[in-house]
């Protein structure tokens, strides 16, 4: 099958560390308070950067391998946020391979109408998504959340996204403590669909990584990094 990503992809050239966009929300909660970084609609591109960064830094220790974002540079168009890792080339694949990730974001709070399954249903009748896609939902409600209960919620949706996931905090927010829990995996049994990993998204932040990177295309067989500097990226003005 011929993999056909989002087209706004090629106007992306430089991609951010998730641990930049943690220390972007930080701005945030500095610049606004925190009340206005979780919940003001005109933050919400830098609070789905931040839920991609948490989740990307846990789901790194999942696949082993390190991922830079961006976001989408076309706005209220599929998927949010663009991930990438770079990894050597197999065998009979030519030149450094850059894999591709496609999030698209969805928040659920206290005054969401539905419980989270059914939410996640409405999210997903709204756009179009690659049959790559993953849909992350961030879970802002307070109290326990039964993962089996989501899990069957979305047994019989009909969708084209890959997997869904959830991002919970594990204490008040926002503290670093999380859990991302997948709640549906396309094609798959209740057992390989589960899947978790609960960590401090602070620690994990301190893992040594590049800040920004700039892939290019070419036929080296070792990944190699060069210094770009500090990456600097604006937060959006208040309303």
């Amino acid at each position: 099958m011929i993999t056909t990503y989002s087209p706004e992809l090629d106007n992306i050239d430089i991609f951010f560390s998730p641990a930049k966009a943690l220390e972007r929300m930080i701005g945030l909660y500095e610049r606004d308070g925190v009340e206005q970084g979780l919940k003001a609609d005109v933050f919400k591109p830098v609070r789905e950067a931040w839920a991609a960064a948490v989740f990307l830094l846990g789901y790194s220790q999942i696949a082993k391998h390190q991922y830079w974002l961006r976001e989408n540079p076309t706005k209220n168009e599929a998927p949010d946020i663009f991930a990438i890792s770079i990894r050597e080339p197999q065998p009979d694949e030519r030149g450094v391979c850059r894999e591709i990730m496609e999030i698209e974001v969805c928040e659920y709070d206290d005054h969401a109408k539905n419980n989270i399954a059914d939410h996640i249903k409405e999210k997903l009748c709204r756009k179009a998504y690659n049959p790559f896609t993953f849909l992350l939902c961030y879970i802002h409600t307070k109290g326990q959340t039964r993962l089996i209960d989501v899990i069957n919620g979305l047994r019989d949706i009909k969708t084209t996204v890959r997997e869904i996931w959830l991002l919970l905090h594990l204490d008040a927010e926002p503290d670093g403590n999380f859990i991302i829990a997948r709640v549906y995996l396309r094609d798959a049994n209740l057992e390989k669909t589960n899947c978790q990993y609960k960590g401090n998204y602070i620690e994990l932040a301190q893992i040594p990584q590049i800040e920004m990177i700039k892939p290019s295309k070419g036929l080296d067989r070792k990944v190699r990094f060069s210094n770009l500097g500090v990456a600097r990226v604006p937060l959006p003005a208040k309303k």
